[in-house]
């Protein structure tokens, strides 16, 4: 969802559909879940006494729960305690709704209800989250077209930063692109050692 990314595929792949990765969405609606509780607990000590400790309770799914997790939840259901991170939480679960439609068209009905419904909450940093949402909406909706993901890429990224913060920097480009292809090319290079302890 990286504005820069969005026009650097525009502008070298134009033909190309964009599809934003389920996981970058889920990450958004945690990220800005967890600031609400992070905001509330600073709130009054009643707020903080109730959202000690809960950190996980909030961002994880009901069935990755354990049985006193569950019932912390339930104690802190939005309907007793009008807590404003449970609120943010039923909208997290919300979204799974969302991906768990069968097709593009139903999805898009319930992200719309989705962001409707955030955007008319009084959590400031859901309805955040909703105008960005809005803003990718196309994004989104792509990946019941294709179900792709940038996963191997992420992965291909975090090799290329390891070598970059290994090496402490480089002097040019060339180093730091043959350093990459080294490291991603698996290449064989036991002849190589072979022919040297031949020659000493």
């Amino acid at each position: 969802m990286a504005e820069a990314c969005s026009l650097g595929v525009a502008a070298e792949m134009p033909q190309a559909v964009q599809t934003v990765d389920r996981f970058h969405v889920v990450q958004l609606l945690n990220r800005a879940i967890d600031h609400v509780r992070c905001a509330e607990r600073r709130e009054s000590a009643e707020k903080r006494r109730q959202l000690a400790g809960t950190k996980y309770v909030w961002l994880q799914g009901k069935e990755s729960l354990t049985e006193r997790q569950l019932a912390k939840r339930e104690e802190l259901d939005p309907a007793k305690t009008h807590l404003r991170t449970a609120r943010a939480c039923q909208m997290g679960e919300a979204l799974q709704d969302v991906y768990s439609c069968a097709g593009r068209e139903s999805a898009a009905r319930a992200l719309d209800r989705l962001c409707s419904w955030m955007m008319h909450s009084n959590v400031r940093e859901m309805k955040t989250v909703a105008r960005t949402l809005r803003k990718e909406r196309e994004g989104i909706l792509n990946w019941w077209k294709r179900g792709s993901t940038n996963s191997f890429l992420e992965g291909l990224n975090s090799v290329v930063q390891s070598v970059r913060s290994a090496a402490r920097g480089f002097r040019s480009i060339a180093y730091f692109r043959t350093m990459i292809f080294l490291r991603l090319g698996r290449l064989d290079f036991t002849a190589q050692k072979k022919l040297t302890c031949a020659t000493h």
